[in-house]
């Protein structure tokens, strides 16, 4: 790969499918697959959580994105630095974008399960007038929903439950916070009103029933 000179990688990559092309192909993706573990190795602390298998298929994919956007702009490429640095900046980009988005969607995340805590709490301040029975019941089915939700939900089920359910927050707001669509979302709320349903049931319990308990 090395021995490529600039016209040598235009030329190899702008050839009908054949041999030249294969080879051009196959040595760029792998100088940009060992471009995007370099990049991630460097931070390290952001993918902390991450097993190594995994970094190694956001890498595969973040090379295989940068291969194609290389292709798609040789007619760009001026030759004003080497080949491969300027195709290294492609895979570069995208790796940066993407821990961008993640640490977005992260922090989305955590302000909606940040938020839970208080959104129990105002059902509770609305029900200061009830008499003490009533209160007691509808602390303890509070209670359980609160641990349903934190036991028995995965974290992005958990996030839309209470942000739309809990929070009133729009359907839209929850959606953009996640970096989702309108029917991921759906989905999710689906998903986790099922799941909440099942824990209800496992206790003699239906939604019904909760809502009885905070019907005047």
């Amino acid at each position: 790969m090395g021995s490529r000179s600039n016209d040598d990688w235009v030329w190899a990559l702008s050839e009908p499918p054949g041999e030249a092309q294969s080879e051009a192909l196959n040595d760029l993706h792998d100088y940009l697959l060992r471009a995007a573990l370099v990049y991630l190795a460097q931070r390290r602390s952001e993918l902390s959580d991450w097993g190594r298998e995994a970094v190694r298929d956001l890498a595969e994919d973040l090379a295989q994105e940068a291969l194609l956007s290389v292709r798609e702009s040789l007619g760009g490429f001026r030759g004003e630095a080497r080949f491969t640095t300027w195709a290294c900046r492609f895979v570069i980009n995208r790796a940066a974008s993407e821990l961008r988005r993640r640490r977005y969607q992260d922090l989305s995340l955590d302000r909606l399960q940040e938020a839970e805590p208080a959104a129990f709490q105002a059902l509770l301040a609305e029900q200061h007038t009830a008499e003490p029975e009533h209160i007691a019941e509808q602390n303890e089915y509070l209670a359980l929903l609160r641990e349903i939700i934190a036991t028995g939900l995965n974290p992005r089920q958990r996030a839309a439950i209470v942000g739309v359910y809990w929070l009133g927050s729009s359907m839209d707001e929850v959606a953009e916070s996640l970096e989702i669509t309108r029917n991921a979302l759906y989905k999710l709320l689906h998903d986790g009103r099922r799941r909440i349903k099942a824990e209800l049931a496992a206790r003699h319990l239906t939604l019904g029933d909760i809502r009885a308990a905070f019907q005047d």
